[in-house]
């Protein structure tokens, strides 16, 4: 542990055991819900230090958590640190299944079981959130319409994959890992090109960030059943639909130069284990592709397609909770643990 970790660290556990003395005489206590039960139960966690900017010394106050919001689908996460998840097993990627259009044979487990090349040791923000097709939208629903673009298509942000890449980024911000969202419109008017331009706005974030290891694509899919109407892909947890996730992973099979694709797996294979460990049927199989979607940029680039066109946003959101609940953990394990 380098010496600004063991600051926030000390700092962290000094700041906990006040609060336990205030705290202690009224038997006040964080309200958590029981994953065995409906009862809620009374349970003090640690409090992890929270920064919009990483300090140079450790700071005196606690940030506050993002205030609650109102809108149904949107699931409050605690942005605290209270357990690290164990280690990854052969078992569970012998769960995971890999599929898509690369013949690339790999090895699941010992990608899963591997360290990550990712380490959160330097200043500045770790996560660049993109959307290479910013208008992609979702089927609309009462009180969920929008002016649309294209069929199935918005320039409104409110109404895009841009919504979820702003809350995902605001749950990784509350839980301390700086995160950035490119919001810009880079499918619209002409979608063809839009990779060639998403690639310039990384590494223009790259230059300026390079702190960055970790770029995330949000996607919506596309699909239609056999009489052509949009396909849901969709998975009950904790009794509200969600919006199915699917990790897609490049690699150089194309002839695109990409070396470093299985450092890009390994990552997904882990991030897809913690969301089984969370909400297990949210994912979809792990689509290996032969071309590379700017994954080379960075060893933690990954594209994410939230669900498909007869989805709703609702939905999606939903789903957005969770991965930024895995993405937390993940970002947890490779700062505090030695093995990850």
């Amino acid at each position: 542990m380098n010496e600004r970790k063991l600051r926030r660290f000390c700092t962290a556990m000094i700041l906990f055991a006040m609060l336990t003395r205030l705290l202690g005489g009224v038997g006040a206590g964080r309200f958590a819900f029981s994953e065995d039960s409906a009862e809620v139960e009374t349970r003090v966690w640690p409090v992890r230090l929270l920064a919009a900017k990483p300090a140079d010394e450790p700071s005196d106050e606690i940030a506050e958590l993002p205030a609650e919001n109102s809108e149904p689908p949107e699931r409050q996460i605690a942005a605290e640190v209270t357990k690290l998840p164990e280690a990854f097993s052969a078992a569970e990627a012998d769960a995971i299944t890999i599929a898509g259009a690369c013949s690339y044979a790999v090895d699941k487990a010992a990608l899963l079981t591997r360290p990550s090349a990712l380490t959160a040791k330097a200043d500045g923000p770790r996560v660049l959130i993109v959307h290479t097709h910013t208008s992609e939208a979702y089927t609309p629903e009462p009180g969920w319409e929008y002016e649309s673009s294209d069929p199935l298509r918005t320039g409104d942000a409110e109404h895009s994959v841009v919504r979820l890449g702003t809350r995902v980024a605001e749950l990784l911000n509350a839980h301390g890992i700086e995160t950035l969202h490119d919001t810009a419109l880079n499918d619209y008017p002409s979608y063809n090109g839009a990779y060639e331009r998403m690639r310039q706005t990384i590494e223009g974030y790259l230059a300026q960030y390079p702190s960055i290891e970790m770029v995330l694509d949000l996607h919506r899919d596309a699909a239609n059943d056999p009489a052509g109407m949009p396909v849901a892909f969709t998975a009950e947890v904790d009794g509200a639909r969600c919006a199915q996730l699917m990790l897609v992973v490049g690699s150089d099979e194309g002839g695109l130069t990409h070396p470093d694709w299985k450092e890009n797996l390994a990552n997904a294979l882990k991030l897809q284990a913690l969301l089984n460990r969370i909400a297990p049927g949210l994912c979809r199989d792990i689509d290996l592709r032969t071309e590379r979607f700017n994954q080379h940029e960075t060893p933690g680039s990954l594209l994410v397609e939230f669900g498909c066109t007869g989805n709703t946003l609702a939905e999606a959101l939903r789903s957005a909770d969770y991965l930024a609940q895995a993405l937390c953990a993940f970002w947890d394990m490779i700062e505090f643990s030695e093995d990850f």
